[in-house]
């Protein structure tokens, strides 16, 4: 492959000798990178099949937006930038941000007590701070709720809270150890209605989503279900290796962990928006990718901020759901950002963040990194 150099866009005079206006170039290498994406992406996607949608952004600008395969396997509708997709566990970072905002407003401080908000004997000694940087030891929902829940209702936040004040076992006390937890989640969007008054995706709309520049990005309950635009259903493969659609899925009325949906022009917008500094104010902004707290995975460590997880110069969170997996990668030490958003559960399966994030690298020269899920 040819060397990929990143450099300033190269002018020439326009075609028209009457016009004195410049036109511009794409920067050398560009259309290899894209070609090289493009046939990455579709030889794990068909074009039959639910698929994907890449950004990558570089300065500012969208180098790439577009989307392989389908968002509507039965009307064959494509998924474009355009297209709203599930988040899944993306969608923790927007959670965090409404509590960031209330922190902006004087409302909240990360020191509070869980307790103050929902007076369950559970959340004594649980702070803000732990609920979002996983040291709660709140047991898991979807354990509980996958064994002993008539599946012809909905769950929503709300069945959760009232599984929690019935005392449940806790993992651990609080900030003894770090684990993963999509119940904390849930009870940070219970707390962003309680101090707001606001019911909490709507809460996401005004004080995060609409600042971010997302216009077309919502939080999605289905026991309350809103018209997402230009939405893509979620996929799940079958033992024959034929793709299902599984939205109906009875745990997806629940809000906070999961059930953002955004497109890849919205995602741009919002990655610009954390960029500048335009969400919350300037000390508040300093604490998205703070280290609050620190796991081992396999020996290593491991930091976790406001819904990232971090490292000294990248920011990264992957998400999981029936019928969805995504991935984004943020370079603290540069302004580069890519993002993969799928409706459908192979993002893991070809190494495709890994193959993606080489090439990017390779086109704009940066140092490699270890990806980390």
């Amino acid at each position: 492959m040819k060397n990929l150099l990143f450099v300033l866009a190269v002018f020439s005079a326009a075609c028209n000798p009457s016009s004195d206006k410049a036109v511009a170039t794409e920067p050398v290498g560009l259309e290899e990178l894209r070609a090289s994406l493009d046939s990455l992406f579709n030889a794990e996607v068909g074009s039959d099949e639910p698929g994907a949608a890449l950004l990558v952004a570089s300065n500012g600008e969208m180098l790439i937006g577009k989307g392989y395969g389908l968002r509507d396997t039965e009307t064959g509708q494509p998924i474009t930038a355009s297209t709203n997709l599930r988040m899944a566990s993306v969608s923790k970072q927007f959670t965090a941000l409404c509590i960031l905002s209330l922190i902006d407003q004087g409302k909240l401080s990360l020191n509070d007590e869980a307790f103050s908000y929902l007076p369950y004997p559970i959340f004594k000694g649980i702070s803000i701070e732990h609920l979002l940087n996983h040291t709660s030891g709140l047991p898991d929902y979807y354990q509980h709720f996958d064994a002993d829940w008539d599946r012809s209702n909905i769950v929503e936040n709300k069945d959760v809270l009232d599984w929690l004040a019935t005392n449940p076992d806790p993992v651990f006390a609080p900030s003894e150890q770090w684990e993963y937890s999509n119940t904390a989640y849930l009870m940070l969007a219970l707390i962003v209605e309680k101090v707001s008054g606001t019911e909490f995706s709507q809460y996401a709309k005004e004080q995060v989503f609409t600042k971010a520049g997302m216009q077309q990005t919502n939080y999605f309950n289905l026991a309350q279900p809103i018209e997402i635009p230009e939405r893509a259903f979620c996929y799940q493969k079958d033992s024959l290796g034929q793709f299902n659609q599984v939205d109906g899925f009875f745990m997806n009325g629940v809000m906070g962990d999961g059930a953002v949906y955004t497109s890849v022009n919205d995602y741009f917008n919002y990655d610009q928006a954390l960029r500048n500094g335009t969400i919350l104010s300037s000390e508040t902004h300093q604490l998205i990718f703070k280290p609050s707290s620190t796991h081992e995975v396999n020996g290593e460590a491991r930091d976790y901020a406001m819904g990232w997880g971090v490292t000294d110069s990248t920011a990264s969170h992957s998400g999981g759901w029936f019928g969805t997996n995504t991935y984004v990668k943020r370079y603290l030490n540069k302004p580069v950002t890519f993002a993969i958003f799928m409706n459908r559960t192979t993002l893991w399966e070809n190494d495709l963040v890994g193959k993606t994030d080489s090439l990017i690298n390779e086109y704009l020269k940066l140092p490699q990194t270890a990806n980390k899920r």
